[in-house]
């Protein structure tokens, strides 16, 4: 009886790993960048996702995000950077950058994509986006003076540069040392994305 329970358990196992991996191919589920662009450390395979806060695509990869940086290797450098399409996403991109320079990424990221797109009080206005950093401890006159700010201006100009160097025409898109891309409709599901992203970084890996 021990024997069949873990003959069934092993089967189980190996059912649902069969489950979890997905064919990945270079031109399918990945492709190869037209202009490969300079990372910014070499030391380490970069990973950046493109996204925006005004996106619902973003907001429903951002669990796979989490989950994926939760188990995240040493030697991958992740960075988010907003992109820019138009005013609209320039403005959301400042206030990813002046929660970046607050140093509040990790407290009031999730909180921007749920009250816009989740069950969070909706934003309608800078006051609005002002009261969530202000719940989690920051003043108002330091968010003031940090949304307004050349850092933040700075920082929103090269996103957006950045945007126009990687040719980003639809987000969320994820970019793997500068040479590769993959998104939900690439790697079929926002579930696989990341499953294709180590893939990539297992391939840059051996290199």
């Amino acid at each position: 009886m021990r024997i069949l329970l873990l003959c069934l358990l092993f089967s189980l196992s190996l059912t649902v790993n069969a489950a979890k991996s997905i064919e990945i191919n270079e031109g399918i589920e990945y492709q190869e960048l037209d202009k490969p662009q300079a990372v910014k450390n070499k030391d380490k395979i970069e990973v950046i996702e493109f996204f925006s806060y005004a996106c619902p695509h973003c907001y429903n990869l951002e669990p796979h995000v989490e989950d994926w940086l939760s188990q995240k290797k040493d030697d991958v450098e992740f960075i988010r950077l907003p992109a820019i399409f138009n005013k609209n996403w320039e403005a959301f991109a400042g206030i990813y950058y002046t929660a970046q320079t607050l140093g509040v990424v990790d407290k009031v990221h999730s909180k921007i994509f749920n009250s816009i797109h989740g069950s969070g009080k909706k934003i309608k206005s800078l006051d609005d986006i002002k009261e969530l950093f202000v719940s989690i401890g920051i003043k108002a006159e330091d968010f003031d003076n940090t949304v307004k700010s050349f850092n933040v201006a700075n920082l929103t100009r090269k996103a957006k540069q950045m945007t126009k160097s990687y040719a980003i025409k639809s987000v969320p898109m994820i970019i793997v040392n500068g040479k590769y891309r993959t998104d939900s409709t690439l790697a079929n599901g926002h579930k696989n994305v990341f499953t294709v992203v180590e893939h990539i970084v297992d391939q840059e890996r051996k290199k």
